[in-house]
């Protein structure tokens, strides 16, 4: 829990030092709300942010990465499996008792790698649930951190927006739009 404090502490350091980026930026003559920033020191910070991360997001995407090669690898072995009861069944159809035996053990192991499967993806979808709903967590609590500060700082209130929702003066990709 410290932890987590400190990275969210850390990464809240981080985007206030992209606003003052973008605060400090020169505005562009005849195009109100738009501004020349620094690239090299905006690329450095968001660099400095991306591997602020936490390292659950990483360890989520290889997990998803994991699941998919388990997933690609049952059906595979399941195909494999029925594909060689189907040639051991052909050549024993006189043999109905040893054909009856062929089929259910094929059709258990298919269903044992199905089973196995299912539990791998609903297993990693808990987990990726829980590491995406830590990080909204911590972020929407870094979106509340910053727009407390610029209240606090400015003196003007700021209302509590969805994550999916700009003002009307707030252009994509996050930031206000400043008079030049």
């Amino acid at each position: 829990m410290v932890a987590m404090r400190e990275d969210m502490q850390f990464i809240s350091g981080i985007l206030d030092e992209l606003e003052a980026i973008v605060q400090d930026a020169s505005g562009v003559p005849m195009r109100r709300g738009r501004a020349v920033v620094d690239r090299s020191d905006l690329l450095a910070t968001l660099d400095e942010l991306r591997g602020s991360l936490p390292r659950e997001l990483a360890e989520a995407e290889s997990i998803r990465r994991e699941y998919a090669a388990i997933v690609s690898s049952a059906r595979e072995e399941a195909e494999r499996i029925v594909q060689e009861a189907h040639r051991r069944a052909d050549d024993m159809v006189y043999e109905t008792e040893v054909y009856r035996r062929a089929q259910r053990r094929a059709g258990e192991v298919i269903e044992r790698a199905e089973r196995y499967a299912e539990e791998v993806a609903r297993g990693s979808e808990v987990y990726r649930d829980r590491v995406m709903g830590q990080l909204e967590s911590w972020f929407q609590d870094s979106l509340v951190s910053v727009a407390e500060s610029r209240q606090e700082l400015s003196g003007v209130p700021v209302r509590r927006q969805e994550a999916h929702e700009l003002p009307e003066d707030e252009e994509p990709g996050g930031w206000r739009a400043s008079s030049a």
